[in-house]
């Protein structure tokens, strides 16, 4: 997601939303509600995403496991001696997000409407967060598939892994949430630890999106590194270009169309 697209999203999924809660005096609940909303829809819209570039584009990517791509030690004969199916990559993303959704899901249920955290909700509030952010991600989906033919399975999974890193920050919202609140007296204590992870993580995604498109480690951080890894700086720096080099051969053979691997595995007498 560029620089605009992803500053009108923050936009239209933080800052409005809790302008619009103050000013007219919504729950805060209201917003916990809203960002539990969001990484349902997330799943949903990243689910479609994978399929319509699957069948746009037929890259390798598609048949490899979540696992194997996001595992920085595996390298291109790894990955695809671990080639799976056309649905490998969507029933990872699937599982792993809907497993941490649902049960996120279950404790938000469970603070608004039994325990009535943030709360009294009205229903008629609910259904106005639910209409907002399906209006939101609708917008963002629609904008994204007459162009998915055109996308890189990188680009692809960095769109996705957008969706998991949400989910990653309302799990850590609902543990540092409660003791934020208890001290504050306040369910907006809750709120604004959510809002602060949200941001962090925003500028997280950015900063490591970066640091990987560098040539070299910031000095800083390299000296950093290896004071804590007790090891010299140019040891650190061999580590980090081998990691660099080993992930631009995975990205590579994942942008291929699958049939050029496997007919090339099946030509191997070695490939299994």
């Amino acid at each position: 997601m560029g620089f605009l697209p992803a500053l009108a999203y923050a936009l239209l999924m933080n800052a409005i939303p809790l302008a619009e809660v103050i000013y007219h005096g919504r729950s805060p609940a209201t917003l916990l509600l809203l960002f539990w909303f969001e990484t349902v829809l997330l799943l949903v819209t990243g689910a479609i995403r994978i399929v319509a570039h699957r069948r746009a584009t037929s890259k390798t990517g598609h048949h490899a496991p979540l696992s194997t791509v996001s595992d920085h030690h595996a390298d291109a004969a790894d990955t695809v001696r671990q080639l799976g199916d056309g649905n490998t990559y969507l029933r990872g993303f699937v599982t792993t997000t809907g497993i941490f959704t649902a049960a996120h899901g279950v404790f938000v249920l469970l603070l608004v409407f039994l325990f009535g955290v943030g709360g009294p909700l009205r229903w008629e509030d609910a259904r106005i967060a639910l209409a907002w952010a399906a209006g939101v991600q609708a917008v963002f989906l629609l904008a994204d598939l007459p162009h998915l033919r055109e996308w890189s399975f990188a680009r692809l999974g960095e769109t996705c892994g957008g969706a998991s890193i949400r989910v990653l920050v309302t799990q850590l919202g609902l543990i540092l949430g409660f003791p934020v609140a208890g001290i504050t007296g306040s369910p907006w204590g809750m709120i604004g630890t959510f809002m602060g992870l949200r941001a962090v993580a925003d500028a997280s995604i950015a900063w490591l999106q970066g640091l990987m498109k560098r040539r070299d480690l910031p000095p800083g951080l390299a000296r950093f590194l290896a004071r804590r890894g007790k090891q010299s700086v140019e040891t650190l720096e061999a580590e980090f270009d081998a990691l660099k080099e080993r992930g631009r051969d995975v990205e590579a053979l994942l942008e291929r169309p699958i049939g050029e691997v496997l007919n090339e595995r099946r030509a191997d007498p070695a490939a299994p």
